[in-house]
């Protein structure tokens, strides 16, 4: 499919361009220049068809930051990926020296570009985009990403240069996999293995990503969307307001995802705001796998205690898997990949009723009445209903749980019971 690709200097609006195009808040958007870091990747929808779209880092050629130069390596990967390019200017703020070297970069790759002039939020201010004419650029929109001004225009022009445009059907077989943990327990490295691309930044500072970053891709012939996160502290923790926009984001994305894998640094252990963690996925009901990391950094002789004192210190979760990795030397990362489609396959499940039926009549049934029938009703997650002739407590509906489990697996996957109360007559 088509790529378009969002470049401009910092804070010129480009996260929130991308957001508006995409319709999903994958980028976080803050008035701190130099917020988003990776390539962000998502799909823009206009007249029926779809292409892609990449959001890159704040570009300037000469910045001194640590990250700089790991950045620039993103924005010309993702460069050299584009059919496409959005050259992203502030209307507000008049040219800068920035905005030329930016455009003596673009000039080097040959590719289409469109130079959209943002923040000219009324007809007066369209006057201002005059400046940046002389680019050159055949193709100048004046936008406003906050009022949402302009855009049609500029998509109307991308859908008539794109080589291939893809035909939008939702495909609801597609494997979202969220990848969520503390700060620095490595789910970029995680990422960026899995994928077997550099396409998470990977540093030592915890904290390194903000955005959500995103890839899609297949294995064993299920196609796949995972999303790496900002790490999750405790709120107490947190001094910066963008890192709260950025956890913030993370937790909401929980409810897109159908598995989620947990992960943690094996050198550190497990620690309460691990359990939190896995309480907010279970509480959300999503196929969790929690993931022991950097088992290359523990003795030989300890690795065989990592699996039983996970489990101990997850002792509310014991239908969950638990797979050891070293994320940085790609060690356990097929059993991981293999036991998260298990997962999917899992929580797809629909089980025979007349299985069900045998259940309900050997099953203990509730003190002071009578289970009349159980029946599934839905999946992604598995939820069952409950009939019952009188009220029960949740000792009993643990038991239900356990029951259904020990006939059916659905292993990684929280089992949901709604109950439903009537009188024999």
């Amino acid at each position: 499919m088509s790529t378009v690709v969002i470049v401009g200097r910092k804070n010129v609006g480009k996260s929130t361009i991308f957001n508006r195009l995409t319709g999903m808040k994958m980028s976080v958007v803050y008035r701190e220049p130099g917020v988003t870091r990776d390539r962000i990747f998502g799909e823009v929808q206009w007249l029926g068809k779809g292409f892609d779209l990449i959001d890159t880092g704040g570009f300037f050629p000469d910045e001194k930051h640590r990250l700089a130069s790991k950045i620039t390596k993103q924005i010309e990967r993702a460069l050299e990926e584009a059919d496409v390019i959005y050259f992203i200017v502030d209307g507000k703020v008049g040219l800068k020296p920035g905005d030329e070297e930016i455009n003596d970069q673009i000039r080097k790759v040959n590719k289409k570009v469109f130079l959209l002039v943002n923040k000219i939020d009324t007809k007066r201010d369209e006057i201002k985009a005059l400046e940046f004419s002389r680019f050159g650029f055949d193709d100048m929109f004046p936008v406003s990403a906050e009022a949402g001004i302009g855009f049609g225009d500029v998509l109307d022009a991308t859908v008539k240069v794109l080589p291939e445009l893809k035909k939008i059907r939702e495909d609801k077989n597609v494997l979202r996999l969220l990848i969520l943990g503390r700060p620095n327990s490595g789910k970029s490295t995680l990422l960026n293995s899995i994928i077997n691309e550099e396409r998470a930044i990977v540093d030592e500072e915890p904290g390194t990503t903000r955005d959500m970053v995103n890839a899609q891709f297949t294995y064993r012939e299920q196609g796949m969307e995972i999303i790496d996160t900002c790490g999750i502290r405790k709120r107490s923790r947190i001094r910066e307001p963008i890192e709260f926009y950025s956890m913030t984001r993370a937790v909401r994305f929980i409810e897109r995802a159908d598995v989620v894998i947990l992960l943690f640094d094996s050198t550190e252990g497990v620690v309460e705001q691990d359990r939190r963690i896995a309480s907010l996925i279970l509480s959300k009901a999503k196929g969790l796998l929690i993931v022991p990391n950097k088992i290359d950094l523990i003795e030989k002789n300890n690795l065989h205690k990592i699996v039983p004192a996970t489990r101990q210190s997850f002792t509310f979760l014991d239908f969950v898997p638990i797979i050891p990795i070293s994320a940085k030397q790609s060690k356990g990362i097929d059993v991981l990949m293999n036991r998260v489609v298990d997962i999917f396959v899992e929580s797809n499940k629909v089980v025979e009723q007349d299985v069900l039926n045998t259940i309900v009549h050997n099953i203990q049934p509730p003190a002071s009445g009578e289970i009349i029938k159980l029946a599934q009703v839905g999946r992604r997650p598995p939820i069952f209903r409950a009939t019952l002739a009188t009220r029960v407590k949740e000792h009993y509906i643990k038991y239900l749980r356990n029951t259904l489990r020990n006939y059916f697996g659905f292993n990684g996957v929280p089992i949901l019971i709604k109950t439903k109360i009537v009188k024999r007559r």
